[in-house]
């Protein structure tokens, strides 16, 4: 997201063929089923929905931001403060004062790349310091198989600002379209607090309701609340923010947000804040993966597995080792023996804490 809207690339027709498959296999799964156990608790700075500040010109007070986010009837505010390894001169103490003042919430965020995780921290804590009641990582393709870099971060800012501090993954929301990113480090107990997919559906080629039935489910596999980015970019019709919206009530995350303000029209605000039509409950349902499967999903389920009680190497890769040990979790725990990790399977998993090895001397053998 750091880039001007018209420097935006149309997605590849492979990766919009691929991700449409995803869909139809996920709509297919979408019959009446347990969803996964609750997530763990949602930090008061996330509760409420935000828009995102891009760009705001000296001009442009922090009370006037509040007031045109109010349009929307939102009070919180993510404003961009650093990317990768510079600070953002807009975000400042005064301007965090101002809006802080008009009574909103405001929250730091900053691109991530992972070339320089130590000097990226210092930027974001710099944020914090300056009055951000929570911060957003927004790391995408940059931080592919950079599982040590991924750690190293987490590490460097959990040392500067405490375990408390409310910190967000603003990741790509299409997990199996990204198997070497490293979500299992940056949502990992003691990392980051929830996340915020980017479920840009006008970029994906397809519905909202699309859009969520095909990334929801893989973001929860991680156990933080999942709190979806909505896009004002591309032209969505009102219409369509509605029911991102009431999609987002309808599957019982905890909030939403919609990138950015910048650019949002005066109908879209409105759209925002329209009372929304009821929608009825949707159950969030993981994919089910079984013997041949890799990627971060994989490495997820392996270090839950660990947690309770198998012995495996953590490298991704869904083979015989990891099918036993799916097996004999799901007899222990009376469950049909597939070895295929089902959503049934993921419920019960995710009652544990993953145990995360070390990525210092690499990434897991699937993101090599």
């Amino acid at each position: 997201m750091r880039v001007a809207l018209a420097a935006i690339p149309p997605l590849h027709r492979r990766h919009l063929a691929t991700f449409a498959a995803l869909v139809l296999l996920l709509a297919a799964a979408l019959t009446p089923a347990r969803g996964l156990a609750a997530p763990s608790s949602l930090p008061r700075a996330f509760a409420s929905p935000a828009l995102w500040v891009r760009e705001s010109s000296p001009l442009r007070s922090g009370r006037q931001l509040v007031t045109e986010a109010a349009q929307a009837g939102v009070g919180t505010l993510y404003v961009k403060a650093g990317d990768g390894a510079t600070p953002e001169l807009q975000f400042s103490s005064a301007l965090v004062g101002e809006i802080r003042a008009a009574g909103a919430t405001v929250c730091a965020w900053m691109f991530a790349y992972g070339s320089d995780p130590v000097a990226e921290a210092a930027v974001a804590v710099g944020a914090v310091r300056a009055g951000a009641q929570c911060l957003v990582v927004d790391a995408e393709g940059q931080y592919d198989k950079l599982y040590g870099a991924a750690q190293l971060f987490v590490h460097t800012l959990r040392s500067q600002l405490g375990a408390r501090f409310p910190i967000g993954l603003a990741g790509q929301a299409e997990i199996a379209q990204h198997p070497t990113f490293p979500y299992s480090v940056f949502l990992a107990p003691g990392a980051f607090d929830v996340t915020l997919p980017q479920v840009y559906w006008r970029d994906f080629g397809v519905s909202v309701d699309s859009a969520f039935a095909a990334t929801i489910g893989a973001n929860s596999i991680y156990g933080r609340p999942v709190l979806p980015v909505g896009q004002l970019f591309n032209s969505p019709q009102p219409a369509e923010l509605q029911r991102f919206r009431a999609l987002a009530g309808a599957y019982g995350l905890g909030g939403w947000s919609f990138y950015d303000l910048d650019i949002a029209q005066t109908q879209q605000l409105a759209a925002l804040a329209t009372p929304l039509h009821r929608v009825a409950r949707r159950a969030i349902l993981p994919p089910t993966l079984r013997a041949g499967a890799d990627g971060d999903e994989v490495v997820q389920a392996q270090e839950l597995l660990n947690a309770a009680g198998a012995h495996l190497p953590v490298g991704g890769f869904f083979g015989a080792i990891t099918t036993r040990a799916v097996a004999s979790f799901q007899a222990r725990h009376r469950l049909s023996p597939s070895g295929a990790l089902t959503a049934g399977t993921w419920r019960l998993l995710l009652r544990y804490k993953p145990r995360q090895p070390s990525w210092a001397g690499g990434p897991p053998d699937s993101a090599r």
